[in-house]
């Protein structure tokens, strides 16, 4: 691989770290994903809609896990859960799921200057 390529995977790397660093909350699990949709099931129909007991519970896991509204509300009605849960792991293990990068990424997060203990 290049030093353009190594450039590019080093930026990844720190904008990963930075989000680690700022992630407040727990670190969801799909687990954690499914008991909030199985919670939200439970309630009254009521369209999706953003409201009342939904949106309580919308909230609760908004800030439990640090999620984005959109990221919580998609979990709350049954949506991407791996895909947001797989978000905020690469972000938690510092992983980059482009395979093009795994060796030079490796390689980088071995070395001195890149500790994975933020």
């Amino acid at each position: 691989m290049g030093s353009n390529d190594k450039s590019e995977l080093v930026k990844k790397i720190n904008a990963l770290k930075e989000k680690r660093r700022k992630h407040i909350g727990e670190w969801i699990t799909y687990e954690d994903a499914k008991e909030y949709r199985d919670s939200a099931e439970k309630l009254p129909y009521n369209g999706f809609q953003d409201i009342g007991a939904r949106r309580e519970l919308r909230i609760e896991c908004q800030e439990r896990f640090g999620l984005t509204e959109g990221e919580a509300i998609n979990i709350i009605n049954g949506y991407n859960l791996r895909e947001i849960v797989q978000v905020y792991e690469n972000i938690k293990e510092l992983r980059i799921p482009n395979e093009k990068d795994v060796e030079l990424y490796l390689e980088l997060m071995n070395q001195d200057n890149y500790d994975n203990n933020m």
